[in-house]
């Protein structure tokens, strides 16, 4: 049966204040008779598999319609997300990332793994680029009718990742008709209109059509979205990697042209012992073309290598989705979903850096001479005749500019087919059956500046060799383009991650009653089975990739899960709902059995209030990376060698890249978690309603790992060594990759946090117009993280070391045909310190600047932190219907042209990319038109 009018007037009543909501699930309502005889609409909600008739329950459901998205100016379901309802994560604009084209979100401040994310009740495929989460960008926006956010753990309705909180995104139904939108954007800079002036263009194409009969009806919706790339040397925060004069604006690169030159003594094989003729001149030194004051202590030259990145890569997406809900008799009805998209994104990142040997490079005797012993001609010819013994050796490091930016093609493509039927067994009671499966394939291919370390070398030391590893050569030329072309390589990485799923539930309510009316039950069972493949070339997985890095891994993982749910009307206006669930997992090379359950109340002393809690444990099964991720090789900037410092102090305090390694842990068992929230909807007046909610949640079995600085911080107090290899020299620095620290994942520490969440809502309508106005504070009052298991832990909230609350609003007004809002988002500051006092196994916060430490790593002085500002950004967006088929809508976003708030000290861009844009002030006109 299509869901009609009463269903559609029973839905906006739920919706006060923006607080009590429920979604529409995948399947169909079924009507019950009333004592009347009239039919009874029942639907069923988030966070429930109960149908009934009251949308208003104890889960503290937060819903946006569509109208809501389109207000905000916003192109995806994940920029809405991400400046809306949720937080964590990253975006697809993220520089460097190797998910690129790909979003996630999480909520109550924690990394997106945590959340569950939905598309009409239904799990998604995982993106597996980068590490495995759900990628928002996926979802096809013109398709969307509303989301609903419950931000309370939910395992024991839907199992594991439903440990924050549930996204559940609810596609359009029941459409007829056909709608038509395209929009076109621009971010236009503050110094005006002119065409120089405007980047980040932005064009979304979208049709949406609907038919019905008294059977069926089907839904087809067809959308793409293009986007022009944003230089980051055109915007404040990106164009440079050194703000002259700002503390914590230093985050230029040590490898860049000039670039510096290592000259090391070989090992004697007869004492194992390097040469002692070559100890005289070695070490790390600067091409003498550096400017004194851009020499490092540790002999490098300081290079900023912003200009040549990009802030917003160029990217197209395009999305087909299709819906058919079939209504064979009165009681048996079938639906299925169709879906595919497919995202592409070029991504332009700086040339390669990287050092190679060069001990046999033609050029070598003259850099030498005129270069680096320039003023010591006696140490020059000594040194030459070392290297052409074979006694001394040359490295030098540097930025291949002369093959251009590191180019990739990165294309996502996501494939769904979903079926299923629903049969009403009689009035009270139905059954309903999904099966489906999708798949997510990201691949990326390098379309240029890909360079192999061993190949690079050998060009360099070749006896006949035209390319010098001391100058920026031409590789445009002639003469050195066959030479260049050559030693570009296409790597390539693809990953692909499968989600098959059925599921059979029967609900409906029992002959029995309570006081307060009849007893409702859902049981049932689902199976999934999630497999899951990574693929990078055998170069890139050996590290023999300059500047890259990249893994192999896959693996499966098999659900078999059964779950019952009841909802007891202890009295007339009190119900309790009671869940229950066992998943039984199977990963091949390890399982694990978990059972979650839990308890919610909800009562109405008054019509205008509704009192809720609930209490629930959950859990998050291992990521299937974390469980198969075969070993891989990379870098880690900004790092210093605690122990060498310790032993050596000078040049080896200073922060440079550090090797490590990282892989899977087939013996980690599921993170675990109870949760609670309390909270009241009141309709104040006709016009006023509130809500609020205290939450808290606890995790437990955390999966991770040490971060490379705390490693060797604990492995200069003695601890931890067995995480720490070292090459011959005692260094982590070499190009081999003979030194480096690995990172050990395992089920390691704690996590906690406790919050509120606070609704207010108004609505109101004068002879001038209709008024409206929402808003939306999420309010932290603890957040409570370990860095290890030997660690304390400390609560960020209480040492004002985070964002305390966050803030979202917005009023409406709309008049006949014209209707305008503005739309608010509000972050206030707060202190960032670089880590806690971990060698001291205390919660001291250690600031970015000033810090002191002795040599055993105990804190003398604990330095300050950096200050990260407020951030507050206004949007607005007006419209008219020119008729009833077609509307005309502008907007701003980011009015005021807010540049995001400084808050990565020494870590260019200088801000944190998942809570920030820096595409600044940016216009949009639409125009949609239905018939």
């Amino acid at each position: 049966m299509l869901v009609n009018n009463s269903l559609a007037k029973a839905i906006r009543f739920a919706l006060i204040g923006g607080a009590a909501t429920a979604a529409i699930s995948t399947v169909p309502a079924f009507a019950e008779e009333a004592a009347d005889g009239a039919k009874v609409e029942r639907i069923a909600v988030t966070g429930s598999r109960i149908q009934r008739t009251d949308m208003e329950t104890a889960n503290p459901v937060i819903a946006f319609d569509a109208k809501d998205i389109q207000k905000t100016g916003v192109s995806s379901v994940a920029e809405f997300l991400r400046e809306n309802a949720a937080s964590g994560g990253f975006n697809e604009s993220s520089t460097l990332s190797q998910a690129a084209g790909a979003s996630s979100v999480g909520l109550k401040g924690f990394s997106s793994e945590y959340t569950l994310i939905l598309l009409n009740g239904r799990r998604l495929p995982k993106n597996s680029a980068g590490g495995i989460f759900t990628d928002i960008n996926q979802v096809p926006m013109a398709a969307v009718e509303r989301i609903d956010i419950l931000p309370d753990g939910a395992s024991a309705i839907y199992g594991s990742d439903a440990v924050a909180g549930v996204i559940n995104i609810i596609t359009k139904k029941d459409f007829e008709g056909v709608h038509v939108s395209a929009k076109y954007g621009a971010a236009v800079q503050s110094s005006g209109l002119k065409t120089e002036n405007i980047d980040g263009n932005e064009t979304n194409v979208s049709i949406v059509a609907g038919a019905s009969n008294e059977k069926t009806n089907i839904l087809f919706s067809a959308e793409h979205l293009g986007r022009a790339p944003i230089e980051a040397i055109d915007r404040e925060f990106g164009r440079t990697a050194f703000i002259e004069g700002h503390e914590g604006g230093e985050g230029r690169s040590t490898l860049g042209i000039p670039g510096y030159t290592v000259v090391s003594p070989t090992i004697d094989p007869t004492t194992g012992k390097p040469y002692v003729n070559g100890a005289a001149g070695q070490g790390s030194a600067a091409w003498s073309t550096c400017p004194a004051d851009q020499v490092t202590s540790s002999g490098r030259c300081r290079y900023d290598f912003a200009p040549l990145y990009q802030l917003q890569p160029e990217s197209d997406r395009q999305s087909i989705f299709t819906a058919i809900n079939h209504e064979q008799t009165d009681d048996l009805s079938f639906d299925a979903q169709f879906r595919y998209t497919r995202a592409y994104t070029l991504t332009s990142n700086a040339p390669a850096p990287g050092q190679v040997d060069v001990s046999n490079s033609p050029f070598l005797a003259d850099f030498l001479r005129n270069d680096r012993y320039k003023d010591d001609q006696a140490k020059a010819e000594e040194i030459i005749k070392l290297v052409e013994a074979g006694e001394a050796s040359v490295a030098v490091g540097r930025r291949y500019l002369d093959f251009g930016n590191r180019m990739k093609d990165n294309t996502n493509e996501t494939f769904e087919a979903v079926g299923g039927f629903m049969y009403h067994i009689n009035d009270s009671w139905s059954l309903d059956f999904d099966i489906g499966h999708s798949k997510l394939t990201n691949r990326q291919i390098g379309a240029g500046g890909q360079l192999l370390s061993k190949e690079v070398s050998d060009a360099f030391n070749s006896p006949t060799s035209v390319l010098n590893p001391f100058v920026l050569n031409d590789c445009g030329s002639a003469a050195l383009k066959p030479t260049c072309d050559a030693l570009q390589v296409a790597i390539h990485r693809t990953g692909e991650y499968e989600v098959s799923f059925s599921s059979l539930v029967a609900s409906g309510v029992t002959p029995w009653e309570l006081p307060g009316g009849e007893i409702g039950v859902a049981a049932g069972v689902d199976f999934r089975t999630e497999k899951y493949q990574d693929r990078s070339d055998p170069a890139t997985v050996a590290g023999l990739v300059i500047g890259g890095a990249g893994s192999n891994g896959g693996g499966t993982f098999n659900n078999a899960a059964a779950f019952a749910e009841f909802s007891l009307p202890i009295i007339e206006d009190m119900e309790v709902n009671l869940a229950v669930r066992n998943d039984a997992a199977d990963w091949d090379i390890g399982d694990a059995s978990q059972t979650t359950y839990s308890a919610k109340i909800s009562y109405r002393p008054i019509d205008d209030l509704l009192l809720r809690a609930s209490y629930g444990t959950g859990f998050k099964a291992p990521n299937l990376d974390d469980l198969f991720t075969a070993e891989s090789a990379g870098v880690n900037n900004g790092i210093v060698d605690t122990r060498r410092c310790n032993e050596f102090g000078g040049s080896d305090c200073d922060k440079t890249e550090i090797n490590s390694k990282s892989g899977g842990n087939p013996e980690l068992k599921p993170e675990t978690s109870v949760s609670y929230n309390i909270g009241a909807v009141y309709q104040i007046t006709e016009e006023i309603s509130a809500s609020i909610d205290y939450w808290s949640l606890s995790i437990e079995d955390v999966v991770g790992s040490l971060s490379t600085q705390e490693i060797l911080d604990e492995e200069a107090a003695g601890r931890l060594t067995h995480l720490v290899v070292r090459n011959s020299e005692g260094k982590l620095t070499d190009t081999n990759r003979e030194g480096y620290v690995r990172s050990n994942l395992q089920n390691l520490t704690e996590r906690s946090a406790t919050g509120l969440i606070y609704n207010v809502q108004y609505n109101s309508e004068f002879s001038f117009g209709d008024i409206s106005a929402k808003l939306k504070a999420e309010q932290f009052l603890s957040y409570e993280t370990q860095n290890s298991a030997t660690q304390p832990l400390c609560d960020s909230v209480a040492d004002d070391a985070m964002q305390k609350f966050t803030l979202n609003g917005s009023v409406g007004y709309a008049k006949d045909d014209f209707d305008t809002a503005l739309n608010m988002r509000f972050l206030p500051g707060y202190e960032d310190y670089d880590k806690r006092n971990t060698v001291g196994k205390t919660c001291e916060l250690i600031g970015h600047y000033g810090a002191k430490v002795d040599k055993q790593g105990n804190v003398i002085d604990a330095g300050r932190s950096q200050h990260v500002a407020s951030y507050f950004q206004l949007d607005w967006s007006a419209g008219y219907h020119l008729n009833d088929a077609s509307r005309v809508s502008v907007g701003i976003r980011n009015l005021l042209d807010r540049d995001p708030s400084f808050s990565t000290p020494f870590d260019w861009p200088f801000y944190n990319q998942g809570v920030y844009s820096n595409v600044g002030r940016f216009f949009y006109a639409q125009y949609d038109l239905k018939f």
